[in-house]
C-alpha cells in the first residue's frame, strides 16, 4: 500500500520533470489551475502519468473537481486503497 507522502513525492517529481514545475511552488494545498498554471489537459496528463508510474488504475473522468496537489495526492489514494 502506498501512503499519501509517497503519492506527494511521486506527484511533486512528475510536476518537475515533465511539466517543468519549480519544485518551490509545489506544495500539498499548491492550486495546480492558478498557482502551477495548468490547464484541464495538464491535469488530464498528470492522472494519466500517475496512472502508468503508480500502477493504479485512475479513470480521468472520474477526477472530479481536482484543484490542488492534496485533491491530486486524495484521489490517488482513494485508488490505492481499494
Amino acid at each position: 500500500m502506498i501512503t499519501e507522502q509517497e503519492i506527494f513525492e511521486k506527484t511533486k517529481a512528475i510536476l518537475v520533470k515533465e511539466f517543468e514545475v519549480e519544485e518551490d511552488s509545489i506544495t500539498i494545498d499548491a492550486d495546480l489551475f492558478e498557482d502551477l498554471g495548468f490547464d484541464s489537459l495538464d491535469a488530464i496528463d498528470l492522472v494519466v502519468t500517475l496512472d502508468k508510474e503508480l500502477d493504479v488504475e485512475l479513470k480521468t473522468e472520474e477526477m472530479g473537481n481536482i484543484r490542488t496537489i492534496k485533491d491530486v495526492c486524495d484521489f490517488v489514494n482513494s485508488k490505492t486503497a481499494k
